[in-house]
Parts: structure tokens; C-alpha cells; sequence
């Protein structure tokens, strides 16, 4: 009767002549390091970056810069509300210590007013659309009063139709400027490019 083996044994008999490639996992390891980096910052915005950075050997340091530049522009995101933008000069920062361009500054002071623009746009869209819906919403809540014998207030963001057409309009306004954000995302790479 044959053995039947384990599914530990056969990944082993898989991968028995496979062989870890050390520079990739150097690679990995350093560019995690300069995540850490970035996650410093973040806690302590008045750390001095390039001496942070510069803890790495000669050796690895292009790679610890490539995974704190990684991980700065990852977090180059339209804001949720205005505390976000404080988030702003940390950012700019830190890409100044790893790129020596003047355009860094010019493009995060355009940034601090885009991401601005935004914030009052999609608060104007809220209202407008709570304008739209005010006149159908108060058909609801007499409707509703008059089924129940008494006084009944509809919440907008509990009515399904005006929770979906706000979602839509905030997602397609969304769209358009996360399009913004991501040819932004790719000149600050273009600058990164010519540093290395």
C-alpha cells in the first residue's frame, strides 16, 4: 500500500532545490526601514529626516530612501476634512529631505489649496444635494405622520435614494480630483527619477 503524504511534505519535495535570493530580501528589509522612517515623522514631525535616514549604510541607503519616498507619497491622499491638511507640511518635508528641487515647495503649496478647493466643493455638494431633496423628504416625513398619528422627522443620510445620489455625486467629484491627485503623485515621482 502506497504512503500517502502530508502537504507539508510535498511543498517540501516542491521546493527543495528553491534558494532565497538575498539582495531581494536586503532590498525588502531596507525598504521597510525607511517606512519606519516615514512612521517616525509621522509621530514626531520635527524629526530630522535626513539624519534618520542616513542611520542605513552607504551600502543601502538608496533602498531606505526608496521605501520612506514609497511610503510619503502613498499617503499624498485627498483629505476626509481640514485637520487633514495639517498632515500637509509633514509630507512636503519629507520629500524635501530626499529630493533637492524647489518645485517640492511650489507644488505642496498648490496642493495645500486644491486639497482646500475640494473640502469647500464637496460641502457645497452636500448642501445642494440636501436642497434638491428637502422638498421630497418633507413629502415623506407628512407621509409618514400621517400613518403613524404623529409627528415623524426623516433623517437625509438614513433615506436610501438621497444616501445614493449624495454617494454618487461625492463619488464622481472624488474621482475628478484623485485624477488630480495622481498626476501630482507622478510628478513628484518624475523629480524622485532624476535625484536617484
Amino acid at each position: 500500500m502506497a504512503r500517502i503524504k502530508s502537504a507539508l511534505e510535498l511543498a517540501l519535495e516542491r521546493t527543495e532545490g528553491v534558494q532565497g535570493d538575498r539582495s531581494k530580501l536586503d532590498e525588502f528589509e531596507e525598504k521597510q526601514r525607511g517606512r519606519k522612517v516615514y512612521a517616525r515623522l509621522s509621530e514626531d514631525p520635527q524629526l530630522d529626516v535626513r539624519k534618520a535616514l542616513e542611520e542605513a549604510s552607504e551600502k543601502n541607503l538608496a533602498w531606505v530612501k526608496e521605501g520612506f519616498f514609497d511610503a510619503v507619497v502613498s499617503n499624498l491622499n485627498l483629505p476626509n476634512d481640514a485637520p487633514d491638511l495639517e498632515r500637509l507640511p509633514m509630507l512636503q518635508k519629507g520629500l524635501e529631505a530626499i529630493i533637492k528641487d524647489r518645485k517640492i515647495a511650489q507644488i505642496f503649496e498648490q496642493i495645500a489649496q486644491f486639497f482646500q478647493q475640494f473640502l469647500d466643493n464637496r460641502t457645497q455638494m452636500v448642501e445642494a444635494v440636501q436642497k434638491q431633496f428637502e422638498g421630497k423628504l418633507r413629502k415623506k416625513e407628512e407621509e409618514l405622520s400621517r400613518q403613524m398619528g404623529r409627528r415623524v422627522r426623516v433623517d437625509p443620510a438614513a433615506d436610501p435614494e438621497f444616501s445614493q445620489f449624495l454617494r454618487q455625486n461625492l463619488g464622481k467629484l472624488q474621482e475628478q480630483y484623485g485624477q488630480v491627485v495622481d498626476k501630482v503623485r507622478e510628478e513628484i515621482t518624475a523629480l524622485w527619477q532624476k535625484q536617484k
